[in-house]
């Protein structure tokens, strides 16, 4: 990459100017959740609704990340970064102008496209400043680990200004954000080739429709299927028709074409679907942290400021992870190690938390759990998207980078669904049976109804204290449905932890991979 820059740029400020143009697509990501009922105010939508937002976020990244690698060769870098941050800021100030969700969730899938050009040109930037031998490792760990580090970090920068400001505001300062890194580029950067541009002509943009519409309908599937009761609702099966009816062409039409969207054949790779099986259950996993967020918000009864503070002991957990990956990929460990010290560290983190789920408790008691999923998550990223490309040839190494991107967001709205799932069925049978116990003919909760009447009383109340205590006791309920709610889930994700090790643990040594990922070109050039 000699030459792009000019030469008064210093090292630090190229550094600065790179991270610079890819933070506020990140901070974009996961904007919409960082408060979901705020946001569905806004909007006058469900919740639901919010998660939709950023699935389609996620999905217009999956479905544009193959096709965008023909505009990435065909401009001058200089040129194309300053195309998509142009594209960006207009995005945000649509997204800041218009209310109606409708027109958002348009914008919402631009985004994501936009965001698969920030994260191609970015990692090859990164790439290409790195002399070592180990420049992949390093670029790869710099770039995932930033991502995961996203979504907590996204709370903690939005949430004072949701406090503060109304929600249409984040998007003018999320265009603003844009500027800094736009004039940087513009100012330090040559506008030169440093390779021969590809022609943009016979762009496979049917192949990238039918991807895209396939992703989007199993994401929509997940959102909205328990919330329906699944094939009960025609549309979720209409949904579900046309999403398999444009697999199924898009299988056919892949095997019909000289010049595939995403090579098939990557699929016949033994090693390479144990790593996306290791990937997507670990993204299932990752996202379990929102029913954590969810019970110090409920039940521990954290605001959403304190909430964002302690999401950075998740944070330290996530760098030292994903640190503790790069040494141990550096000194060629063999990466079944690696996945079993990051899958100890999940199942560690959900039980913990497991027994840590009471009506009531101090939020001092969880940073601690926080750290140990960082952990895990971070140890078991970088090594699985290397393991996964470095398993296929180099003629292949972009298709497999592409799927396990599309695993990823496999894994992401599966755990949506799972946790829709959980939350509506599991939470309501737990307050059926809580609530039978709450009968006028149980002796016990009558003896339970008068010692809340006349605690209440103590307190000051001198009406209607009794159907105060009522109110409590509902409360309380609700609290103790969403408690076993929890547990229910969390103890399923033990269990998958510990399939996932038995797996593992039977699986040969797999050293072979650093030696095959010398040979395979993993960045976007």
């Amino acid at each position: 990459m000699k030459g792009i820059f000019k030469e008064w740029v210093p090292e630090w400020l190229i550094k600065l100017i790179l991270f610079s143009s890819l933070m506020p697509s990140m901070v974009l990501f996961f904007l919409p959740g960082a408060n979901t009922n705020v946001t569905a105010g806004f909007y006058g939508a469900q919740p639901s609704d919010i998660q939709f937002l950023i699935i389609l976020f996620y999905a217009g990244f999956v479905g544009f990340y193959v096709l965008e690698r023909r505009f990435f060769l065909y401009f001058p870098i200089k040129q194309y970064y300053i195309i998509f941050n142009l594209l960006q800021i207009l995005n945000c100030f649509l997204m800041y102008s218009i209310t109606d969700i409708s027109w958002v969730y348009g914008l919402r899938f631009c985004q994501g496209m936009l965001f698969a050009s920030a994260v191609n040109l970015s990692i090859y930037m990164i790439f290409s400043r790195l002399k070592s031998d180990w420049a992949k490792e390093v670029s790869y760990a710099v770039f995932f680990g930033m991502l995961l580090c996203s979504s907590p970090f996204n709370t903690f920068v939005t949430a004072e200004f949701i406090d503060s400001f109304n929600f249409d505001q984040l998007y003018l300062y999320a265009a603003l954000s844009f500027v800094p890194g736009l004039l940087l580029i513009m100012l330090s950067m040559r506008s030169i080739r440093h390779m021969r541009p590809y022609p943009l002509f016979s762009l496979d943009w049917a192949s990238c429709i039918f991807y895209s519409l396939v992703i989007v309908s199993f994401g929509y599937l997940m959102v909205y299927g328990q919330e329906v009761y699944w094939f009960n609702d025609r549309q979720l099966l209409i949904v579900f028709g046309l999403g398999l009816t444009l697999l199924l062409v898009f299988i056919v039409r892949q095997m019909a074409l000289k010049r595939v969207y995403i090579h098939l054949s990557v699929f016949k790779n033994r090693k390479f679907l144990l790593g996306l099986l290791i990937l997507y259950m670990m993204y299932v996993e990752r996202f379990s942290l929102a029913i954590s967020n969810q019970y110090l918000v409920q039940v521990i009864q954290l605001d959403p400021i304190h909430l964002s503070y302690i999401q950075w002991f998740n944070i330290g957990g996530v760098v030292a992870g994903v640190l503790g990956s790069l040494y141990w990929m550096l000194g060629q460990r063999p990466v079944k190690w690696i996945w079993i010290s990051g899958y100890c560290c999940l199942l560690l983190f959900h039980q913990w938390m497991y027994f840590s789920f009471e009506g009531q408790g101090n939020d001092a008691h969880f940073w601690l759990p926080l750290v140990v999923h960082g952990l895990g998550v971070g140890l078991i990223m970088v090594p699985t998207i290397l393991f996964c490309i470095a398993s296929v040839t180099p003629q292949l190494g972009a298709s497999a980078a592409a799927v396990c991107l599309a695993i990823r967001y496999l894994g992401y709205t599966s755990s949506i669904g799972l946790q829709n799932f959980f939350r509506l069925f599991e939470h309501a049978q737990h307050q059926q049976v809580f609530s039978g116990q709450t009968e006028a003919g149980n002796p016990l909760f009558r003896e339970y109804l008068q010692q809340e009447s006349t605690s209440i009383l103590s307190h000051g109340l001198q009406f209607k204290e009794y159907t105060a205590a009522l109110k409590l006791v509902a409360e309380r309920v609700k609290e103790q449905s969403f408690v076993r709610y929890a547990m229910d889930y969390y103890e399923v994700m033990s269990m998958i932890s510990i399939s996932i090790l038995l797996l593992i643990l039977i699986s040969p040594s797999l050293k072979s991979m650093y030696k095959r990922l010398r040979k395979n070109r993993i960045s976007p050039a």
